[in-house]
């Protein structure tokens, strides 16, 4: 309900002497004009006021019809110069296909812990679970201390590559996103 308006005048209802503050449609239609009322006899009004009274069933149904648009113009599609349904579907797909690229590169951020493991194996991110696995056997064939007989800086290294292994396994993600 709107806010009431001091109008001036007193309420339309005869015999009412209360101040006619409150707006309500006498006419419809593209300049429609208006009556004041009190509080109280607009809510009455209001109840009984039938926007479509007087006009046919074929009337009501071209003004739901027209409502649909905000009762503006329209064209059919590919009708006025406009662009044709195909056209515009090729165009949605393109759109939809450059959103999906643009989302499938974004990589999230790896914490500290996992880069430097990822380092240790001589891989990069993002990367699968598989890999991960192919490159800790390659590695460890490389640096196992029985393939180097004792040499102290391959058993080093084997160490770091068993311990960024487990890391990888138990918090890199399963897909490497």
């Amino acid at each position: 309900m709107e806010e009431p308006q001091p109008s001036g005048q007193p309420c339309a209802t005869p015999g009412c002497r209360e101040s006619g503050d409150y707006r309500a449609p006498k006419t419809r239609g593209e300049k429609p004009e208006y009556q004041w009322f009190c509080l109280d006899h607009v809510r009455d009004y209001n109840k009984s006021w039938n926007y479509f009274e007087g006009m046919s069933q074929a009337e009501i149904e071209a003004y739901m019809k027209e409502a649909v648009t905000g009762h503006r113009p329209t064209w059919y599609m590919g009708g006025n110069g406009a662009v044709s349904p195909e056209r515009l579907q090729d165009a949605l797909a393109r759109f939809m296909a450059a959103g999906m690229q643009t989302r499938t590169k974004a990589v999230p951020p790896l914490p500290r812990k996992l880069r430097k493991a990822l380092e240790e194996l001589e891989l990069e991110h993002p990367t699968s679970h598989k890999d991960i696995k192919k490159r800790y056997k390659m590695l460890v064939k490389q640096y196992h201390p029985d393939v180097n007989h004792g040499d102290k800086d391959a058993e080093e290294r084997f160490k770091r590559i068993t311990i960024a292994y487990k890391e990888l396994l138990e918090d890199y993600p399963e897909h490497g996103v």
